[in-house]
């Protein structure tokens, strides 16, 4: 769209935040017809029993949550909650339709086949992925359990949040600064969750979500030392939503809505492809913490480059502050829903 076009990136042409539209095909009569029907009739009574569903679990999740903040031994309050949120979390995933997860784990280097063999994540290890919808977040809790951070634009220093403010976040505009008063090191945060066994720490460092065509700038986030851990491992990671009809990525719009298109869908796909950690970068590697004898690696540019291998997507020179101002302009213009800003 034309009026959108200042959001559309120079050296790509790719605009990165505008909803994915399904391409127009030829089809079938049976297969128009098949359409007409899931699209007005069974689509949206499924989709109805399949919120209902998702109701249900999202309070039970809230009893179990209570019962575990009871449990005092750190260890014990671990074990509980991969056993109660995670299997909550990959239920409500089957019920949208994601009966499937093709998750593999990858080499980029030339001759090594890619394996579905799955890698121990620690409490305090890092994974590091690409961002373009809530449910992310769902298949995240239901793989790690893990801790979700807001980033802050200028110092790159992080904010904890729940799984449900991160559930919420993509509707809302990325906050421009965190508040001094709740933002920390990424670095103590670490350390804080490997002690604690809170599980590993997720970090979006697009630090917005995009429609799954191209990625945003990424924060630097292990320039500041006060960010890196010696001992934290780094994963990295990529998610990808393909759909030839309605597509589960979210960048934008009212979050309700799209969640009910997503349970009209008879099944929806979900394709996470993990790097060997073999061929991550890793922290203890940066010029901060490196030993004088090994060659230093900038873990930011190393981060950069895997990521945009493993999910195939460009990189584009717009930033999280490009996404906040196209939301403030989109929703300017939209009438009805508005967002938090």
């Amino acid at each position: 769209m034309e009026k959108f076009s200042k959001w559309r990136d120079s050296g790509t042409g790719i605009q990165p935040f505008l909803q994915p539209v399904p391409a127009r095909t030829q089809q079938s009569a049976a297969a128009s017809v098949f359409g007409v029907i899931k699209t007005y009739a069974v689509g949206p009574v499924a989709s109805v029993v399949r919120l209902v569903a998702l109701a249900a679990i999202a309070a039970l999740d809230v009893v179990t949550s209570a019962l575990g903040a009871l449990l005092v031994v750190p260890k014990v309050r671990r074990g509980y909650s991969r056993l109660t949120r995670s299997a909550l979390a990959r239920l409500a995933l089957f019920i949208m339709g994601f009966h499937t997860i093709d998750r593999k784990t990858v080499s980029l280097r030339k001759g090594r086949r890619s394996t579905t063999t799955t890698h121990r994540v620690e409490s305090g290890d890092v994974i590091v992925t690409n961002h373009t919808s809530y449910i992310d977040i769902l298949w995240l809790v239901a793989r790690y359990n893990p801790v979700f951070v807001e980033l802050d634009n200028a110092s790159t220093r992080v904010r904890p949040v729940s799984m449900w403010t991160a559930l919420r976040a993509p509707a809302r505009a990325t906050p421009a600064l965190l508040p001094a008063s709740e933002a920390q090191d990424l670095g103590s945060l670490l350390r804080d969750a490997r002690v604690k066994h809170l599980g590993p720490v997720v970090v979006f460092p697009e630090n917005a979500t995009t429609n799954g065509r191209a990625l945003l700038q990424l924060l630097p986030v292990f320039e500041d030392m006060a960010n890196l851990d010696e001992k934290a491992r780094v994963y990295v990671m990529a998610l990808k939503y393909p759909a030839q009809a309605f597509s589960p990525v979210y960048s934008l719009g009212n979050q309700f809505v799209h969640l009910f298109g997503v349970c009209m869908q008879v099944y929806n796909s979900l394709v996470v492809r993990m790097l060997d950690p073999e061929e991550c970068p890793r922290m203890k590697d940066a010029p901060a913490l490196c030993d004088e004898d090994k060659e230093p690696v900038d873990v930011d540019d190393a981060v950069a480059d895997r990521l945009m291998q493993l999910s195939r997507l460009r990189m584009t020179k717009l930033t999280a502050m490009d996404k906040r101002d196209f939301l403030a302009f989109y929703h300017k213009r939209a009438k009805g829903y508005r967002p938090t800003i």
